[in-house]
């Protein structure tokens, strides 16, 4: 193989920790960990216009570094992501372009845009700040489980926006009872629904602030009745979600299970079958030591079973 494709190839395991468990790529991966979390720190502490005018060198130096490893790694993904599994059967071209449309590129890509966009264009700061706070989500590269949770909210995305749906038309209905009821007592704050709105949604999410409450006794009983059907109502999508996350843990395990069983048909995994694995562990985002955990499982449940023509 020649030395560019061997370098690629080495490349591509580095940067990605799930393919390459060496103590180098562990090192690289938590270094570009910690760079992200110090990142999002810098902007937290420049903010604040003391630190900004005390440190402003530093920031903006820190800021270049930053920037610079991060460019470094966007391209490094680029040119590699064409040894991913993923795309295996299309070309170099095909491959990096589907790639740079995937949500992880694009989000590498926001995480390095406003320095270069601020180099041409006047930002306000504000909004700068909050596009560079956004590198937080670079993180999703390297903890499997956002992307788990992201599965999840999509395949209970029906389910969930039918939830919501059903909380906006009882905002709606409240907001429209307390003004009703109100509106007289209060016309600051219950002067129209539109108004009436702001205490619907505070007290249906259960939030509480306490700036608008009803005084009349009507009212107070409606605002009663509301707050008890928002307790049960707001606790509805995180129930759904936690209980599909489990789901989806267990059926991606159940899955790898099945392709283990397979593989040990024959009483042994050899090299070729445990990368085969290994590869669907890492496409259903579970930890290799799962993979070795129940590989090992599996075996001794097999190494138990006897014939059921000889007992042996």
């Amino acid at each position: 193989m020649p030395a560019p494709y061997l370098l690629r190839k080495k490349a591509f395991k580095l940067i990605e920790g799930n393919v390459d468990n060496s103590p180098l790529s562990k090192h690289i991966n938590l270094f570009l960990i910690v760079l992200i979390i110090a990142n999002v720190v810098a902007v937290i502490f420049e903010s604040d216009d003391e630190f900004n005018r005390q440190f402003s060198t530093e920031f903006a130096l820190f800021e270049l570094i930053s920037v610079s490893i991060f460019s470094l790694e966007y391209l490094l993904r680029i040119w590699s992501c064409v040894e991913s599994y993923q795309f295996k059967q299309y070309s170099s071209l095909q491959a990096r372009l589907r790639y740079m449309t995937s949500p992880l590129a694009v989000i590498d890509l926001i995480a390095i845009a406003p320095f270069f966009i601020s180099l041409f264009i006047a930002i306000d700061l504000r909004y700068l700040r909050l596009l560079r706070v956004l590198r937080l989500l670079k993180l999703s590269h390297h903890f499997k489980g956002f992307n788990i949770f992201l599965t999840v909210i999509l395949k209970e995305l029906k389910s969930i926006t039918a939830a919501l749906m059903v909380m906006i038309f009882l905002i709606i209905i409240a907001a429209s009872l307390m003004y009703t009821v109100e509106n007289e007592a209060q016309p600051e704050f219950f002067g129209s629904i539109i108004q009436s709105l702001w205490w619907a949604v505070v007290t249906m999410t259960t939030v509480g602030y306490g700036d608008v409450t009803p005084v009349t006794l009507l009212g107070k009983m409606v605002a009663t009745f509301i707050m008890l059907v928002g307790v049960g109502l707001v606790a509805l999508p995180a129930g759904m979600l936690a209980a599909r996350f489990g789901d989806e843990l267990r059926e991606r395990k159940r899955n790898l299970n099945a392709h283990v069983e397979h593989a040990l048909a024959d009483g042994i995994i050899d090299e070729q079958e445990h990368q085969d694995l290994a590869k669907l562990a890492d496409k259903l985002e579970l930890k290799p030591e799962d993979l070795e955990r129940n590989i090992r499982i599996l075996k001794k449940a097999h190494l138990g079973k006897k014939c059921p023509y000889c007992g042996k």
